[in-house]
């Protein structure tokens, strides 16, 4: 499909909004760090229909994930910075809860029709098996949730965060076969934020407008292609007897083309 000059403004001045006008995330799949040694200059790279990723979880929906967009600057002092839109679609929902199913799209890490994300971390300690970071990522995405009454719109925005402590570990290294295995473990706080109107008419008013949790995240990686991530999340200001107060697990499949 070609676009002309008018649609293509149009796009990107929507592209643009939609990544400035978010606040707190915490969207990406984990970028590792490979080098063992201190890096002798900085790097920048930007990357296309980079990863392609399939998750499960436990409020029983398939989600396909598209990372679309990846621009990444790593500094020679340690310092970690991306960029990340994601796209998602789900392909089966065994849930027929309305509710339930629009919360599984908020507390998918990189869920969302569009899911624009930044990421910034900082090396504390690193030697040539283990690395301990600082982490901290934020942005916005746009859930698309069931259909309301009266031709009501249906997708709202949803802001939320992530600041942790993360360790990461190269379990195997073979250089004759150029492999090798990573574990991480990536323990955090995070938030999520939207309108109230939006916590009344999609989660039945049981979500506060700022919910605050934790995550727990633990990963392997192998040869830097096929990432396997568990994470699961759990909101804790909200009704304990309403349907948001579990903890939600999920297990994603990543492969880097």
């Amino acid at each position: 499909m070609k676009l002309n000059a008018k649609s293509a403004l149009k796009y990107s001045i929507f592209l643009v909004v939609f990544l400035l006008q978010g606040t707190f995330c915490h969207a990406q799949l984990l970028e590792l760090d490979y080098t063992k040694d201190k890096r002798e200059e900085s790097s920048f790279r930007a990357q296309l229909i980079r990863t392609g990723i399939i998750g499960v979880s436990s409020l029983k929906h398939i989600d396909v994930t598209v990372e679309g967009l990846k621009l990444r600057f790593d500094s020679k002092k340690r310092t970690h910075l991306s960029l990340t839109i994601y796209g998602t679609r789900t392909i089966w929902r065994g849930n027929r809860i309305d509710e339930l199913n629009t919360f599984d799209f908020l507390m998918n890490p990189i869920g969302g029709t569009v899911n624009g994300s930044f990421f910034t971390s900082y090396s504390i300690n690193k030697n040539k098996l283990k690395n301990t970071k600082l982490a901290l990522s934020f942005g916005k995405k746009w859930i698309q949730g069931p259909p309301l009454p009266n031709f009501k719109n249906s997708s709202f925005f949803d802001n939320y965060g992530r600041l942790g402590w993360i360790y990461q570990r190269t379990l195997a290294e073979d250089a004759l076969t150029n492999s090798a295995l990573y574990f991480w473990a990536f323990p955090s706080m995070i938030i999520h934020q939207a309108s109230k109107e939006n916590r009344i008419k999609f989660f039945n008013n049981q979500l506060d407008p700022f919910s605050y949790g934790y995550a727990l995240e633990f990963g392997l990686e192998y040869n830097t292609k096929l990432k396997v991530t568990l994470i699961g999340q759990q909101i804790l200001n909200t009704d304990p007897s309403g349907d948001f107060d579990n903890f939600v697990a999920r297990l994603i499949f990543g492969y880097r083309f």
